[in-house]
């Protein structure tokens, strides 16, 4: 076994192991604790495991992985933004029913793609697994989506009196930028970058998942 192969095996079980301690967090969670509590008991291994998949990005660009490393980074920077910028920062967003199931989303998700991705990289992976990887993110992928959206929708009256991240005018770099603005254009053109990651994900479910031709039992007989 190569290093590389050994490596991508390891980091990914490692990923899958941490988003299930964040599935296992909220199941937990949901049955002794009150709901506004649920992020508290899930919400540091959430980042700390959502930081480290930035490693990703450094995968596709080495050419350990056959991605594209801008696509990964735009993905890890849509996640980590709602995440580290806007759900951490704002503890009124702690108790939205959103932010649970934001968080339940993306490790019910998570719970299936990095296993898969470790079974493949040791050229070990079972039909099933391959299946559920191509299939489960069709409805997963949809409502983590909506629950980003509507923590960045809910956070926009924090962000225009707070102000955070933005620089003003008069400033050393005569030029500004509203944190605020920048969030209500991500949340229009949310949904257009998301179906364009989504119909990329259909496409590569139909070749994943698509059977052999059946054989015409004419030409051998």
């Amino acid at each position: 076994m190569r290093i590389s192969q050994a490596y991508l095996a390891l980091y990914n079980a490692l990923q899958a192991c941490g988003w299930a301690a964040v599935l296992g967090s909220l199941l937990y969670g949901a049955f002794t604790q009150p709901p506004e509590q649920l992020y508290l008991a899930a919400g540091y291994l959430t980042k700390l495991v959502q930081g480290a998949s930035l490693l990703e990005t450094l995968h596709a660009a080495s050419g350990l992985v056959p991605s594209s490393p801008l696509m990964t980074l735009m993905q890890w920077m849509g996640r980590s933004n709602v995440l580290f910028c806007i759900l951490d920062p704002q503890p009124q967003l702690h108790a939205s029913p959103w932010s649970a199931l934001m968080l339940g989303t993306w490790a019910a998700a998570e719970v299936i793609r990095y296993p898969q991705y470790a079974a493949a990289t040791l050229g070990a992976c079972p039909a099933w697994l391959t299946w559920l990887r191509y299939t489960m993110f069709i409805p997963l992928y949809p409502v983590g989506v909506v629950a980003e959206m509507a923590l960045m929708a809910a956070a926009l009256p924090y962000l225009a009196v707070r102000k955070p991240y933005s620089l003003e005018m008069p400033n050393a770099f005569n030029w500004a930028f509203s944190y605020h603005r920048f969030i209500q254009i991500v949340l229009a053109v949310y949904p257009f970058l998301w179906w364009q990651l989504y119909s990329s994900l259909l496409r590569s479910r139909s070749k994943k998942l698509k059977l052999a031709p059946p054989k015409d039992s004419s030409k051998s007989q």
